[in-house]
């Protein structure tokens, strides 16, 4: 183990900011700390070391502490990031998945015409309630897109039956008007 020579100095230097202050605390942890982490993580030993001096980084303006503590503090930093490493890791667990059993649950339509069909869907509804009020586009929203009855909606909404019937016809009235269109469709 390297000792930090003059450790009080280099760290209030290192705290205000000093890069010969960071390189000095840097040469004397990183091959420690790359040690530990390669015999924990192999793969991502680096990865991690570096997501240590990060938070270390922003963190090192509150040490305090002798050299002793600061050492013990880096690892620390460290044995969290590695397992916030591993918690990723287990909440991504994925596993090779034979073809064939892709194919068994393959949607039998494009996804490419169902993005196509969503999104035309989402602007169509975009266009419709924007050019109504807020009580008449809900009314729509619900009978349309949600497909409920006149007696749900009027529930829903706290209205009566007849109040949601005569929103609907005034909501497909303006934006019959509105669209350019004669003829009202009745949902």
């Amino acid at each position: 183990m390297v000792a930090i020579e003059d450790f009080a100095n280099t760290l209030q230097a290192a705290q205000a900011g000093h890069e010969w202050a960071v390189a000095t605390l840097f040469d004397a942890l990183q091959p420690p700390l790359l040690r530990f982490l390669r015999w924990q993580e192999p793969s991502v030993a680096e990865d991690l070391a570096a997501e240590t001096w990060l938070a270390l980084a922003e963190r090192i303006g509150s040490f305090e502490g002798g050299e002793e503590q600061f050492r013990a503090w880096v690892f620390v930093i460290a044995r969290r990031r590695l397992a916030d490493h591993r918690r990723r890791g287990a909440r991504r667990k994925t596993g090779p998945v034979d073809m064939h059993l892709l194919e068994s649950v393959a949607h039998p339509e494009d996804p490419a015409e169902l993005v196509v069909e969503k999104l035309s869907a989402e602007e169509a509804i975009a266009r419709m309630t924007a050019a109504l009020p807020p009580d008449q586009a809900e009314v729509l929203m619900l009978r349309v897109v949600g497909g409920l009855s006149v007696d749900e909606c009027a529930e829903v909404m706290g209205k009566r039956p007849g109040a949601v019937r005569v929103l609907q016809h005034r909501a497909l009235r303006r934006l019959a008007r509105e669209l350019g269109s004669r003829s009202i469709v009745e949902v």
